[in-house]
């Protein structure tokens, strides 16, 4: 179609913005190269690039954010403290509308403008990669069963359905689904990610990720708030089974094929930010939802959310094939996502979405509190004031490292013994297993904050009202996985030199 288009071409074609002109004329170039003449290069430039956008500014003040929390004690204090300092960066951020806290709030890191956990924002025609954080998609998901097996046949089972640890499963183990047959694979956001996407089916992950069984029995005023609410179906299970059931929930993640599409997202995200702001945090760089590259990230996003509802469904199958039982109900919710409501997008990082339905009805949504505590079946408050969310947990008051110091002795090393001891006081009755052996002590209750109190503010600040508590029975989280020779030597081999170098001090000292 004749010679390329030059950096002049567009200038004189009034794309002005100098940060903008490498990103134009890139774009350009690669639509010449399909065969467009230059009328329809620039026509398809213009919805991608729209000409004249001025350089959007930081907010010298933040927009307004609420609070559906409350702070005692002084770890508490500081740690919503910190929340509200990253909160506070965020709402400067021009496309930022609004934002809030839910009880579960902590920091999710030291970054300007770093959402923290138990933080959601209304966001104007712009997606934060940011703000979803990379679990994209991290979610609940339970399956209601027949109340009649042993608690240790099923936690086998269980074990033997999961898997847990860095990486996917072993060749000859990979499950599949139809799922990895979708034609998304030319997204540029999912392109190559393929292998991804089948190695890590049926895997969960560590962390604070767990497959935890329990029982519920729903009382009847519970079944009718369920009913009235317009949940029909899981009104007249309730009914068949006289309240009571057996249930399987999983908390997991889109693992690698979500951060792999994370960290794409805030590479593409970071580069049309500077090309278009100034002074933004790289934590909150963000993609135009009706540009290109964000049309093209909402879908990579929405493909990641089927894929983790099958990595889910997959596990729970294989449990329910192995126990001889079928679903009697089945849902689950996410908590670190992006929603589309109205002309808003909705992100929640570690936030519970508790608004309605399409079809009117108060969303189920699942809330966990500790692997010795119940999780929480919770209706939807829809309450705007806090953005229509609820928690997703119990938060932390203390990061992990801070958590462990009492326990670590002046090597640094926490004894075994003691890290028994405190799960036997904290899990009693319970049938807790860590699928790589070793414990994960900041993994146990005393990891997170005070269950009663962010049960209680859940309904103080009328966020959900829960209609359904499954107790537990048992709970499978990752654990520590086992230290390699190599590792183990080197740790040795620097506390013989820490212990030499007190001794030295010690019989040098005058």
């Amino acid at each position: 179609m004749g010679m390329d288009v030059k950096a002049r071409d567009l200038i004189a074609a009034g794309w002005t913005n100098e940060k903008q002109l490498g990103a134009v004329l890139k774009r350009a170039r690669e639509l010449q190269a399909t065969g467009l003449d230059l009328p329809g290069v620039f026509a398809v430039l213009e919805a991608d690039f729209p000409k004249g956008r001025e350089t959007l500014q930081l907010r010298p003040k933040p927009n307004p954010f609420t609070e559906a929390v409350e702070a005692e004690t002084p770890a508490e204090i500081a740690s919503v403290a910190a929340s509200r300092a990253r909160l506070t960066e965020l709402l400067h951020v021009p496309v930022v509308k609004r934002g809030a806290l839910m009880p579960d709030t902590c920091p999710a890191g030291v970054g300007p403008a770093t959402i923290p956990v138990g933080g959601a924002i209304e966001v104007e025609n712009a997606i934060l990669p940011g703000a979803h954080s990379a679990d994209i998609c991290c979610s609940m998901f339970a399956t209601f069963f027949a109340d009649n097996h042993p608690v240790a046949e099923l936690m086998d089972q269980l074990q033997r359905s999961t898997h847990f640890g860095a990486g996917g499963r072993p060749r000859g183990k990979q499950l599949y689904s139809s799922v990895l047959e979708e034609p998304v694979w030319e997204n540029p956001f999912l392109s190559g990610l393929e292998h991804r996407a089948r190695e890590f089916l049926g895997t969960q992950g560590d962390g604070n990720h767990f497959a935890y069984i329990g029982r519920v029995t729903f009382s009847p005023e519970q079944q009718r708030a369920i009913a009235q609410a317009g949940h029909a179906e899981m009104a007249e299970a309730i009914e068949r089974r006289d309240g009571a059931f057996h249930v399987l929930v999983t908390h997991h993640g889109s693992r690698a094929l979500g951060a792999d599409v994370y960290k794409r997202g805030m590479i593409a995200a970071d580069e049309w930010t500077r090309q278009h702001t100034a002074g933004v945090p790289a934590a909150a760089a963000w993609l135009p939802g009706d540009s290109r590259e964000g049309r093209d990230y909402w879908e990579a996003l929405q493909y990641v959310a089927r894929w983790t509802r099958m990595n889910h469904a997959l596990i729970h199958d294989e449990f329910l094939h192995r126990i001889g039982q079928r679903p009697l109900l089945q849902w689950g919710n996410e908590h670190n996502f992006v929603w589309k409501r109205g002309d808003s997008f909705y992100h929640g990082k570690g936030a519970t979405p508790a608004w309605r339905d399409a079809e009117g009805r108060p969303l189920l949504g699942l809330i966990p509190l500790n692997m010795a505590r119940e999780i929480l079946i919770v209706l939807g408050g829809d309450n705007d004031e806090f953005l229509s969310f609820a928690p997703h947990g119990a938060g932390r008051n203390l990061s992990r490292k801070a958590m462990l110091a009492p326990y670590r002795d002046a090597e640094g090393e926490i004894d075994p013994a003691r890290v028994r001891e405190v799960l036997g006081e904290t899990t009693a009755g319970l049938d807790i297993r860590w699928y790589n052996g070793s414990p994960d002590l900041s993994e146990s209750p005393l990891g997170y904050k005070d269950a009663t109190k962010v049960k209680a503010q859940i309904e103080r600040f009328g966020l959900a009202r829960v209609v359904g508590e499954i107790q537990p029975l048992g709970c499978i989280m990752a654990g520590q996985e086992a230290e390699p020779a190599w590792q183990r030597k080197r740790r040795e081999k620097r506390a013989a030199s820490k212990a030499a170098r007190r001794e030295w001090v010690a019989n040098n000292e005058e």
